[in-house]
């Protein structure tokens, strides 16, 4: 009897512990996918920049650990940067977001620019997301986000910026907060998606240039990218389209929709464009503000078929191209 006691009570412990084992398995599967403690590990999602030396929480340049983080993301083909938290990150070297990598920051995360140089460029492919990047010393004069026109973007690409707030919070009111140039033969941007992107504070808020080339008979082009939920406040000039009607260096077709413009004392110009086909729309905020008491909205010599619709009334609107429409 004693025998059979024994067994009974071994046969209901291993069927505990098998059961126990099961309920673990199960629940390790259901957990969500994280990134593992160091680069270079199976499993993992993203990497953060704490793995690669950056701190957020103290006085030390990031820079390396940011950019080395990106390396390594391109490389492995991981794809995401993450600085999470509400940490603050300083930046005294520009950043490169390499091909087929997104930059990802958590809503209140920050990078500080300290210096004077293009903070971001990104490459083909890549993106911004989230958090705040504020330029903190008045020597900044140059881009805060870069895309450039030897990338080729075109429809099949990814490329985007989405849910950033760029300040310059210096007072200097120098730099452009966010720059789109195409400026070798061949060079062009197209369809590229800029979406809830707030900018205060820069000399120029939005540029996009395409350049002149006369030596060859290749063509220079920004055409056809689209600016949704763009709030502009207290910028020098807040929208710049510099191009020609039509090639060998257009800007044209691109949408601006849903504006909020802040004009302030240091306003100069609220639009400025060149080029054809564009559509602008929204509302420009106390234009009585502004520090030139001449028109907010210039369509120049080199602008046709563009489509405005804002709040000011025509006078403050000078027209110098050819039908155009402001409504």
């Amino acid at each position: 009897m004693e025998k059979r006691t024994t067994l009974i009570a071994t046969v209901l412990c291993f069927v505990i512990v098998a059961l126990l084992i099961g309920w673990i398995g199960v629940k390790g599967n259901n957990s969500p996918a994280r990134s593992v403690t160091g680069p270079g590990e199976q499993g993992e999602t993203f990497v953060t920049v704490e793995q690669f030396g950056a701190n957020g929480e103290d006085s030390a340049n990031d820079s390396a650990a940011i950019q080395a983080a990106i390396d390594y993301s391109a490389e492995s083909t991981i794809g995401k940067v993450r600085l999470a938290g509400n940490k603050s990150y300083i930046l005294t070297e520009g950043i490169v977001v390499r091909e087929n990598v997104e930059l990802e920051f958590d809503q209140n995360t920050k990078v500080y620019i300290e210096g004077d140089f293009r903070a971001f460029e990104l490459k083909r492919n890549a993106s911004l997301t989230n958090g705040i990047i504020e330029v903190s010393t008045p020597k900044f004069n140059s881009e805060l986000i870069s895309i450039e026109g030897n990338q080729k973007n075109w429809s099949t690409e990814r490329t985007r910026v989405h849910n950033v707030t760029l300040v310059n919070s210096s007072g200097s009111h120098k730099g452009t907060a966010l720059s789109l140039t195409a400026s070798k033969p061949g060079d062009y941007i197209s369809f590229v998606n800029i979406s809830d992107v707030s900018i205060v504070g820069f000399n120029q808020g939005i540029r996009l240039e395409a350049k002149t080339n006369r030596i060859s008979d290749q063509y220079t082009w920004i055409n056809g990218n689209r600016f949704t939920n763009i709030t502009l406040d207290d910028c020098v000039r807040c929208i710049h389209l510099i191009g020609q009607v039509t090639v060998p260096n257009e800007t044209s077709g691109n949408q601006f929709s849903q504006l909020q413009i802040q004009v302030s004392k240091v306003t100069q110009k609220a639009i400025v464009i060149s080029g054809s086909a564009n559509q602008l729309n929204g509302v420009i905020w106390d234009a009585h503000l502004a520090k030139s008491e001449g028109s907010l909205i210039e369509l120049t010599s080199q602008s046709a078929d563009n489509d405005l619709d804002f709040n000011l009334p025509h006078e403050q609107v000078m027209n110098s191209g050819t039908r155009n429409m402001y409504k």
